[in-house]
């Protein structure tokens, strides 16, 4: 059974912006394609990559946030080995989140810029396909906020796409295809706009956030879609 999902009381309620959107379950045409295609990968794909890498960090039993949890198809590996908490910014996504996931510890409903009212205390958070709908400085903000509800000594995990990513690139092609008179109406995802460009791009955000990466680590395991970034 899930635990009753703790809801943080805040002045304003998170801005949903396109996410609410992007996990509708009514979605049609290329939407809805995108949703599937997307569903697919991350079952095939990442769920098994998620797993080792918070098995390899983490013992059994960790208190784990995860920070944009979405969906939550990618921890169908990991709720009953670890102690889940989802955080996101759409109720459409979090109630879609409890269905996937029925062993989790919980739910927040939080915008990753202000987390001042979470509870904190976690081992570790991890976030996957998040950080490049940001930009630099609200990314900084972002893992300034994910410190404060980490305990002392706490590790924190990034799955951020690469911009050299086959994903982006027929994205890419997709979003011309259906704009193609010129008129930008159609998006498939929010925007991606910091996308990882170089190692070296993600070691300057991250120190100057006053983190320490730990391990930078790109596979074909994922089709060279995501960097795994590892911090403290």
């Amino acid at each position: 059974m899930t635990s009753s999902p703790p809801t943080p009381e805040h002045n304003a309620p998170p801005k949903h912006e396109g996410w609410d959107a992007y996990w509708a379950t009514d979605a049609r045409g290329s939407h809805r394609l995108y949703a599937l295609l997307a569903s697919v990968y991350r079952r095939i794909f990442i769920c098994t990559r998620l797993a080792w890498w918070l098995k390899h960090r983490f013992p059994k039993g960790a208190r784990l946030l995860h920070a944009g949890c979405g969906s939550g198809e990618v921890d169908a590996l990991v709720t009953q080995h670890f102690r889940i908490t989802g955080l996101d910014i759409s109720p459409g996504a979090l109630e879609r989140y409890r269905r996937n996931n029925p062993h989790a510890e919980g739910t927040i409903h939080a915008d990753l810029m202000n987390l001042r009212d979470v509870p904190g205390g976690y081992d570790g958070v991890y976030s996957l396909g998040v950080l490049e709908h940001f930009t630099p400085d609200e990314i900084r903000t972002i893992l300034d906020n994910m410190r404060l509800v980490l305990r002392p000594g706490g590790t924190m995990i990034a799955f951020w796409p690469l911009a050299s990513a086959p994903s982006v690139k027929v994205l890419g092609w997709w979003h011309r295809l259906l704009n193609r008179d010129g008129h930008r109406a159609v998006e498939l995802h929010p925007p991606e706009i910091t996308l990882i460009r170089s190692q070296a791009q993600v070691e300057d955000i991250i120190h100057s956030a006053g983190w320490r990466l730990v391990s930078y680590s790109v596979s074909p395991s994922d089709l060279y879609i995501q960097a795994v970034v590892v911090c403290e």
